[in-house]
């Protein structure tokens, strides 16, 4: 279940991932709908939230699920800013829309303020420990909250890290880095990363199983 962000961008190949998307805050009460009515998909299936949009109208439907007992888990991606409409902050960034120091409001905290049990933080650049994470809470009955946490890269305090490149000799023609739908990942017969739109996060080193991804080589 989407939300309004970002992240809808993933209802789009090659993600597919994103199956409905009404309106802010929409994902957690039409998860916990769901869940309700389809308990045997429960463990199949999450609710993706940004953290402004969870601070905007996310919080009711979290709290429908704790009190009416159920078992869905929501994702919340916390990016520190709203991205999606230009990097306003809100109350996670602890700043306030004129720029001054505002209270210390935790997205983990206010899960915990509704009655939430089950809350994982993880860096979502850690894939490999976001789908164990994620398997792990969804395989509860009871509601669980999984905070993906890392600063939108679009920050100007946020600092891309050296760009990767594809070693021709080793790539297989997989197209396996292009699952992740990077922007850098180009595909002409083998994979190629534009270096002046990779970030270094490396995604798609995590993703190739033939080493064929790494540091570019200095000129």
């Amino acid at each position: 279940m989407g939300d309004i962000g970002c992240y809808t961008l993933g209802a789009l190949p090659p993600l597919t991932t994103t199956t409905t998307t009404f309106c802010m805050g929409a994902s957690v009460s039409g998860l916990h709908g769901f869940t309700h009515v389809r308990p045997d998909m429960a463990d199949k299936t999450v609710c993706v939230i940004g953290d402004s949009t969870f601070f905007h109208s996310g919080i009711t439907g979290l709290v429908n699920i704790v009190y009416n007992k159920g078992v869905s888990t929501v994702v919340i991606l916390d990016n520190h800013i709203t991205a999606m409409t230009g990097h306003q902050e809100n109350p996670a960034s602890g700043h306030t829309l004129g720029g001054e120091i505002s209270a210390d409001i935790t997205v983990e905290r206010v899960c915990q303020g509704v009655g939430v049990k089950n809350i994982r933080v993880v860096d979502p650049y850690d894939m490999a420990e976001l789908e164990n994470i994620l398997r792990e809470e969804l395989a509860k009955k009871e509601p669980s909250v999984v905070i993906a946490r890392r600063p939108c890269v679009m920050l100007p305090v946020v600092k891309a890290k050296p760009a990767l490149a594809v070693d021709a000799a080793k790539c297989k023609s997989c197209k396996n880095c292009m699952k992740i739908g990077c922007p850098a990942i180009n595909f002409d017969g083998k994979a190629f990363i534009d270096p002046t739109l990779c970030v270094g996060c490396d995604l798609c080193l995590q993703m190739c199983k033939f080493g064929a991804i790494g540091k570019k080589e200095a000129d």
